[in-house]
């Protein structure tokens, strides 16, 4: 497991090495939707005894999952010229186990929402005067945590697509989800229920000690790890040529 581990960190290691331009383009983009969404989180908490705005569940169901990623040459690219699967082929022919290729993308994966969950959700946090009035800071962990466990559960299914398909089917894919879930929390606004404000009731409720969180953490991460799992699996009989 170790030896593993090893091997996984140094393909983490190539892959921000090697596209020092990503972090930059990741954070400017994290900030752009924080300060998109504290807009609309601050614009709640100013009216939240009157009603629940469906466009909070919107952007926080969109950005969830894209808190997973990091945006490189590779992710630019997956259209025009299938980088992920020329990723795919260029680390079967390295002397490393295949599982170590899984391992590192959940890694990644894990990276990219500490950084960007921090960016985002600090932006919005440090903007929205009105919800930083009502939510401690305790509260607000605990309802950034579940919004990220939300996100795991997505990116399970984004780690699948992108080694089990060509780069428009992976584009195809992940937007049909995108307007799954996005179609889903409106419908569920649409019934006078708010997974904003579900989470948030939780977070200020327990704070850190919120079920919603937990559940949340545990479901998504489970959720990533039986999909990376299933990736491996299937991946190996896929035929890259």
């Amino acid at each position: 497991m170790q030896h593993m581990l090893h091997n996984a960190m140094k393909i983490v290691r190539k892959d921000f090495t090697s596209d020092k331009l990503q972090i930059l383009w990741t954070l400017i983009f994290m900030i752009y939707m924080g300060f998109a969404t504290s807009v609309v989180m601050n614009e709640q908490f100013e009216h939240l005894n009157e009603y629940v705005n469906p466009l909070v569940d919107f952007l926080l169901v969109l950005y969830a999952p894209l808190m997973g990623l990091t945006f490189n040459r590779r992710s630019f690219r997956y259209i025009n010229e299938d980088s992920y699967t020329q990723m795919l082929y260029y680390y079967r022919s390295l002397p490393v186990p295949a599982y170590a290729i899984f391992i590192s993308r959940i890694i990644n994966a894990i990276i990219a929402y500490v950084i960007n969950g921090i960016v985002f959700f600090g932006v919005a946090y440090a903007i929205a005067n009105h919800m930083r009035e009502a939510v401690d800071i305790a509260s607000y962990v605990a309802f950034i945590i579940s919004w990220i466990g939300i996100g795991f559960l997505l990116t399970g299914f984004y780690i699948y697509w992108e080694n089990m398909g060509s780069g428009k089917a992976y584009l195809g894919k992940t937007l049909i989800l995108m307007i799954v879930t996005v179609v889903a929390a409106g419908t569920l606004s649409l019934l006078g229920y708010s997974m904003f404000k579900f989470v948030m009731d939780s977070a200020m409720r327990w704070k850190l000690l919120s079920p919603v969180m937990w559940g949340s953490l545990i479901i998504g991460l489970g959720g990533m790890l039986l999909m990376s799992r299933l990736t491996y699996i299937r991946q190996q009989t896929r035929d890259l040529s």
